[in-house]
C-alpha cells in the first residue's frame, strides 16, 4: 500500500537552493527502491489525501530471500487492516464483517529499482537539503515532470537506509494534493511474527465473514478486448486481463500503464441502454474520469493530472476496431 502525507514545512527548508547534481540524486532514488527489498520497519505514520487525515500503524519485514510480510492497521475512522504476503493481500473490514483478497495486491514501494531507468526518462531528479522527520536524519529528493502530464513528487530519505520517511505529490500549480509522513518510526530488528499476525482471522473464520475473493477469479490471458492507440508519452502496459468484480454481473476489462512513477488503470464493462454523459472527478491525487464508448462503460484513474487521463479515455477502443482500421 502506497501512502503519502502533509506537514507545513516546505521541501527545502530555510529557503536554500537545491544541489542538482544528477549522479548524487539519482543515487538517492536508487536508495529508496532498494530499502523496499532490504528494510525491516515498524511505525505509525499520516497520510492525507482529498481533505482527508489517516493515521495508521505498520510493520515491515522482509526475508533475505526475497518476499515481504506486512500489517497495516487504521488507527482512526472506520477500522481497517490489511494483510500482505509477498504479493497476495489480504483486507479486513469488521465493520461489514468482510474480507477481501487480491493476488495481486497494490503496488508496495513508490519505486521499484527496475522503472528507475524509465523514470529518469520523464522525470528530472533533483537533491534537496537535509532534514529530520519522526526524530531521523533524512535527505530531501524531488522528480520534477519533464511535461504537464505527471505530478511532481517529493521525498525526504532517511540517510542510512533510503526509507521514505515522508513524502508529498504537488499537481500543476504546485499545491499538495496527496502528502505521507512518518510520526514514530524503528528501521531494522529482527522479524516478529507477532507484528503481522491479523487479529480479525480467526475472528472472520468463526464469525463467517463474507469473503470476496472477485480478485482471484481473473483472467490472465492477456486479451482484455481492448486497446490504447499511441499512449501518452512515457506510459506503457503493465497488465491486461479480464476480472471478477464484486456488485457487477459478468467480467470487466482491466488495463493497467505506467510510466515508472504514475499508475493509470482502464476498467471497462457493458453499459446499460442509456449513455453515461463525460464525468471528471478526483480523490486526493487521483483523478477519474468515466464516459461511455462504443455501448461500454469506461472509468479511467490515475495518479496524475486530469488531461492524462482524458487522453487515455481518447485513445481507448475495441481491438476489433482498431484491427479494423489497420
Amino acid at each position: 500500500m502506497k501512502f503519502w502525507w502533509i506537514l507545513v514545512l516546505g521541501f527545502l527548508p530555510g529557503g536554500a537552493a537545491a544541489d542538482e547534481t544528477p549522479r548524487e540524486a539519482q543515487a538517492l532514488l536508487e536508495k529508496m527502491a532498494e530499502a523496499s527489498q532490504k528494510v525491516n520497519y515498524s511505525g505509525t505514520f499520516i497520510f492525507q489525501h482529498g481533505g482527508k487525515v489517516e493515521t495508521s500503524r505498520i510493520a515491515h519485514f522482509v526475508n533475505p530471500a526475497g518476499g515481504v510480510l506486512e500489517r497495516l492497521e487504521t488507527l482512526d475512522g472506520p477500522a481497517r487492516e490489511v494483510i500482505r504476503s509477498n504479493d497476495q493481500v489480504t483486507c479486513y473490514l469488521p465493520g461489514s464483517r468482510v474480507v477481501l483478497i487480491d493476488p495481486r495486491g497494490s503496488r508496495q514501494f513508490p519505486v521499484q529499482v527496475e522503472q528507475i531507468r524509465e523514470i529518469v526518462q520523464h522525470y528530472r531528479v533533483v537533491k534537496g537539503e537535509l532534514d529530520r522527520v519522526a526524530g531521523l536524519e533524512c535527505q530531501w529528493v524531488a522528480l520534477l515532470p519533464n511535461d504537464a502530464l505527471r505530478y511532481a513528487r517529493r521525498f525526504c530519505v532517511e540517510v542510512e537506509t533510503g526509507l521514505p520517511l515522508q513524502s508529498r505529490t504537488l499537481n500543476e500549480k504546485n499545491q499538495t494534493v496527496e502528502a505521507f509522513a512518518f510520526s514514530t518510526l524503528n528501521i531494522g530488528g529482527s522479524f516478529r511474527r507477532e507484528l503481522v499476525q491479523s487479529k480479525y482471522a480467526a475472528t472472520s473464520t468463526k464469525q463467517n465473514w463474507r469473503v470476496d475473493r472477485t480478485a482471484l477469479t481473473a483472467s490472465d490471458s492477456g486479451d482484455s478486448g481492448w486497446v490504447v492507440q499511441n499512449p501518452p508519452p512515457g506510459f506503457r502496459k503493465m497488465m491486461e486481463l479480464r476480472r471478477s468484480m464484486s456488485g457487477k454481473k459478468g467480467t470487466v476489462s482491466h488495463l493497467v500503464f505506467s510510466d515508472g512513477m504514475a499508475a493509470v488503470s482502464i476498467f471497462i464493462e457493458p453499459a446499460a441502454k442509456s449513455e453515461r454523459k463525460p464525468a471528471l472527478r478526483h480523490q486526493g491525487a487521483v483523478n477519474i474520469y468515466s464516459s461511455t464508448i462504443a455501448g461500454h462503460i469506461v472509468t479511467v484513474l490515475g495518479e496524475t493530472p486530469a488531461e492524462t487521463v482524458m487522453r487515455f479515455a481518447r485513445a481507448l477502443e475495441p481491438r476489433a476496431n482498431a484491427a479494423v482500421l489497420r
